[in-house]
């Protein structure tokens, strides 16, 4: 049999770094030298001089492939170092390096198979450090198998980049071009020029930035530790992926580069600002906070916030209904809502679902109405759901959601005193947003059961479009954007909260009531196991999002970062992620199914594809299959011919030259409803 040769590069093949780019680690050089009183200089300006350093010492050299010995003499001279200096510095440097390192897993993997298989493995390399050093970090990182041989360009002083360590390999091993197969992460070093020698090669480029980790490492308004760090975990988190179908690589990828660090800069921000209030105990409220519940476990852990973060089953349903002692317009719009958007299903049911009875507790006003027995399941036509409100204000009707309500508080109450709400404990929770209604309901509970705090409740929210009156002391702050004081054009990102809201999705269905059993009130689900988004691939989001969150907090300290920081990162990778997605992206994300309204009556896809009418209806009338389509992704998804004649551009253009010479009709619920494109 043939023999054959498996040849690996080694850095950005076999291991790579926390560091978004291998030079950023001199900056981290530069940041111990000068605590340790070596250098006197900024790490930036130590930085420029180790590269400035390794260039003129292989452009001034006999050959162009150096040592690290033979750099270090030449800053040594620069800096006046002694002997012993220049060991120290060298040393550092070798310590930070290998401190840096982590193992490529589906490198790490294929080569373990390799030597279990008995092949031959070797490794190659165009690297200024030592053989001895170069293969101490592959040990350590369980890249290397006994018997392989290491070949490194500071020591041959030949380089791949010239094929010149390709052929000393060819006869250091005794084989032919034919029989050496190599994989590495370089286009010529690695790739071209082999491939002229006749050697077959692969390109391997996981451990490349991907386009989400470019941006960040690329934000030279960040300080460049974090940048670096944040764009090296993303990257890190990407390459841990072992899902093979690529519906579920796409999911994993995509959290890994642009959901986890928005979700967790988040949780940081809540974490940072409930400490600043001393404020002990965070409510992580469900659906949206379970996933970051987990983050903010990670963060507390590694980071040392001595905060106790609980999951809380709650939903706008299950505390809002509760709350409700008297039908007045505020209620009624609660119940209401959603009846002027007729994109929505809407029927009878779903709608004394809102409010925990049934339409045959309604039967005599509603047959009263013409609303006979076979029509509460039907979608309501316009001037039926116009009805709607004369229904609900029937004393008959009020009187029973008023009682209803009664008794679903009690339970209520019981929760929340059980889960350690009223122990004097001061507590803040977490949620999404997107308005503060669903903190005025909990506060309304809370008074009425007498365990209100006397300094009020803090909600803390990812984002907050509107405000409803705040409740007594209560205080709502939000982290990516809050309409009282808005930044920049962020309103329109939340446009499409629907996405974000899929980022923070439970494996669970949403909390309607609460029941007492044993002793113990239990929170009531309309389902137990939320089975779109399980089926969809909720677990690798999630399980992504944790392992970013752990990367994250093992390689940068807390004090290394600010709230602002991640603020900023949100808002670059959310803009790239919601405006410009792959079309990988718009498939996987856009065909997840979200619930229409709070009953979970009616579904759709987030981002569906527009048909021919659809398209007609937007140009025309504004007007979307439904009102958190995510559009951007909508277009990616369409077929060639629609995304030639109705991209982005192409539907804003017609819609400026429709405003310019039609005015519009516009509703209230229209312009709420509204979308950016």
């Amino acid at each position: 049999m043939k023999k054959i040769v498996y040849s690996f590069d080694v850095f950005d093949t076999s291991i790579t770094r926390i560091w978004a780019k291998p030079t950023d680690l001199f900056w981290e050089l530069g940041d111990q030298l000068r605590q340790e009183n070596l250098i006197q200089i900024s790490p930036e300006s130590w930085s420029h001089l180790r590269m400035e350093a390794e260039r003129i010492v292989r452009e001034t050299g006999p050959v162009y492939e150096v040592k690290l010995d033979e750099i270090y003499e030449h800053i040594a001279r620069s800096l006046n170092w002694s002997t012993a200096e220049v060991e120290r510095a060298k040393q550092k440097e070798i310590e930070i390096e290998l401190l840096s390192l982590r193992p490529v897993p589906a490198i790490q993997k294929r080569i373990q198979s390799l030597y279990q298989a008995n092949e031959r493995v070797i490794y190659i390399s165009d690297m200024y450090l030592p053989e001895e050093v170069i293969r101490n970090f592959l040990k350590e990182n369980k890249v290397w198998t006994p018997g392989s041989t290491l070949y490194v360009s500071a020591e041959t002083r030949i380089n791949k980049g010239s094929g010149e360590l390709f052929k000393y390999c060819l006869a250091q091993e005794a084989v032919k071009p034919s029989q050496l197969k190599h994989v590495g992460d370089n286009r010529q070093a690695d790739v071209k020029v082999p491939k002229k020698l006749g050697i077959s090669v692969e390109y391997f480029t996981q451990a490349h930035l991907n386009r989400y980790e470019q941006l960040i490492a690329q934000a030279t308004q960040f300080p460049l530790k974090f940048r670096s760090l944040l764009a090296g975990a993303s990257r890190l988190t990407r390459l841990q992926s072992q899902e093979t179908s690529p519906h579920k690589k796409v999911i994993w990828e995509t959290t890994a580069s642009a959901i986890a660090p928005t979700l967790f800069g988040f949780v940081y921000w809540c974490l940072v600002e409930a400490q600043k209030r001393g404020i002990q105990r965070l409510y992580f409220v469900a659906r949206d906070g379970q996933i970051l519940h987990k983050i903010a476990q990670v963060i507390c852990r590694n980071w040392g916030f001595a905060i106790d973060c609980r999951y809380l089953y709650g939903s706008r349903h299950a505390w809002y209904m509760p709350a409700i002692q008297e039908i007045s317009e505020a209620e009624l719009d609660w119940i209401l809502v959603s009846t002027g958007s007729f994109d929505r299903f809407l029927s009878i049911r779903s709608l004394c679902d809102r409010v925990n009875i049934s339409p045959e507790q309604l039967k005599d006003v509603l047959s009263r109405y013409g609303f006979a027995a076979e029509k509460w399941d039907l979608n309501l036509k316009q001037h039926e759901r116009n009805l709607m409100r004369n229904i609900f204000t029937e004393k008959e009707v009020t009187d029973l959601i008023v009682a209803t309500a009664a008794n679903y508080r009690e339970k209520a109450i019981g929760y929340f005193r059980q889960e350690g709400i009223g122990d004097g404990v001061p507590f803040g929770f977490v949620d999404i947003g997107w308005s503060g209604r669903t903190q005025r309901s909990l506060s309304k509970l809370l008074n009425i059961a007498g365990i209100y705090p006397e300094s009020g409740i803090y909600g803390f929210y990812f984002a907050l479009q509107e405000r409803v009156k705040p409740f007594q002391e209560d205080q709502s702050l939000a982290y990516f954007y809050d309409v009282d004081q808005p930044s920049g054009d962020r309103y329109f990102l939340c446009k499409y909260r629907c996405l974000f809201e899929l980022f923070m999705s439970a494996d669970h269905g949403s909390t309607t009531r609460y029941e007492q059993r044993d002793n113990k009130y239990l929170p009531v689900l309309r389902q137990p196991k939320n089975e779109e988004a399980i089926n969809w691939g909720l677990s690798v989001l999630q399980s992504a999002a944790v392992e970013f969150a752990k990367q994250l907090t093992t390689n940068l300290e807390a004090q290394e970062c600010t709230t602002d920081l991640f603020d900023e990162a949100t808002e670059i990778l959310s803009r790239e992620l919601v405006l410009q997605p792959s079309y990988q992206e718009a498939e996987v994300f856009g065909s997840f199914v979200m619930a229409g309204d709070i009953t979970e009556n009616s579904f759709y896809e987030l981002a569906p594809i527009y048909s021919l009418i659809d398209w007609c209806k937007l140009l025309l009338f504004s007007k979307h299959p439904h009102p958190d389509a995510w559009f951007t992704a909508s277009v990616v998804r369409a077929n060639p011919i629609m995304k030639t004649l109705f991209g982005v551009k192409t539907v804003n253009k017609i819609r400026q030259i429709r405003r310019k010479f039609i005015k519009p009709k516009l509703t209230n619920s229209t312009q709420q409803l509204s979308q950016p494109t």
